[in-house]
């Protein structure tokens, strides 16, 4: 019986999917089963699947046009056949007992699903990402509401916490239960529709039909930050209009589903925090006039609306003088501080 499908979606990441392989086959957990998506790689990555499809026959891997994680994901998951779902990005790697840990853990405590922590990986150091402080945390129904709604957005006193905003969003790090997905109909939405957080959206349909949720601290997957050919490195044309169609979605969540006051406060909150994504995303244009292009973006109506309610007091003072340029439509304010910021974090 096949306990956990890990789905590997891969695209042009021979430089690192042995590694991530490596990781996998040598689960402690021997009763998996390993699903690779290539997206017509160019560089060779395709090839290197197939050789360990041939040493492992856990190992399936399947080549499709590229379109995309999510459609790869999906692709995957139509194919699975393990009772729990695991996602493993192919530049990334896992530690050879997470497999076993959490599945004996999410059939110990009857759990929907299992999640922990992650380790951020840096060309020069390694830096762990706790995604709450406490070492084992259990959730039950109201309490897992309480975390569906962070995949809206931060309230209150969480924006003192800004950097941790989407901590809890990513689908790796995660042991899902398959029934609940399939019985539910949930699937990742197009990414090149959103253009990001089809991790986050998905995660919010899922946690809706969850019951129990268990945590742990425990450093299990480990996330590349140094990959330079990932899409998160990558200037994203269309996102403007990408995200704005992603609050539509979610919106229109809220709205069907009847939910209250403190999403809309929430969703309202990502939209204005979202500026310094749009910002560092025109930052890696080539356009000559980028303080013109970040004006265009405050100045849009949905943006306007949102800083209306913004709340700066929780915010550290850096996060605050940034925030109050762009409450305040300051373009030439942002533009000087996602500056400073890109030399922080080295882009």
């Amino acid at each position: 019986m096949v306990k956990i499908s890990i789905i590997v979606p891969c695209y042009n990441t021979k430089l690192y999917i042995e590694q991530c392989l490596n990781s996998l086959i040598n689960q402690t957990l021997k009763e998996i089963e390993i699903i690779c998506i290539d997206g017509s790689s160019d560089d060779g990555s395709f090839e290197v699947l197939r050789e360990y499809e041939t040493k492992d026959s856990r190992i399936n891997v399947y080549s499709k046009q590229n379109e995309g994680v999510s459609l790869s994901r999906n692709f995957g998951m139509d194919r699975a056949q393990g009772k729990y779902l695991m996602f493993v990005d192919a530049d990334d790697w896992i530690d050879k007992n997470t497999c076993e840990i959490a599945y004996e853990k999410a059939e110990k405590e009857q759990a929907d699903l299992v999640m922990w922590s992650y380790i951020r990986e840096f060309k020069e150091n390694s830096l762990p990402k706790n995604i709450f402080e406490k070492e084992e945390i259990t959730f039950e129904d109201d309490q897992i509401m309480g975390l569906h709604r962070r995949f809206f957005g931060l309230v209150g006193n969480e924006l003192a916490q800004v950097e941790s905003a989407d901590a809890l969003c990513p689908v790796w790090g995660k042991l899902y239960r398959r029934d609940i997905i399939e019985d539910n109909g949930i699937v990742f939405t197009d990414i090149r529709k959103i253009g990001t957080y089809e991790d986050g959206l998905f995660n919010l349909e899922v946690f809706e039909h969850l019951h129990k949720v268990v945590y742990l601290q425990e450093y299990f997957y480990h996330y590349r930050k140094y990959n330079e050919n990932s899409i998160t490195s990558q200037y994203k044309e269309k996102l403007f209009d990408q995200w704005n169609h992603m609050y539509d979605l979610m919106f229109e969540y809220i709205k069907d589903n009847h939910l209250d006051g403190s999403y809309v406060t929430a969703l309202n909150n990502r939209i204005c925090l979202g500026i310094l994504g749009q910002g560092l995303n025109l930052m890696e244009s080539d356009k000559k006039h980028k303080n013109r292009e970040i004006k265009k973006i405050l100045s849009a109506k949905r943006y306007r609306e949102a800083y209306q309610q913004f709340e700066l007091k929780y915010f550290p003072i850096h996060w605050k003088i940034f925030y109050w340029f762009a409450k305040h439509n300051m373009a030439c304010g942002v533009y000087v501080m996602l500056i400073c910021i890109q030399k922080m974090i080295g882009r």
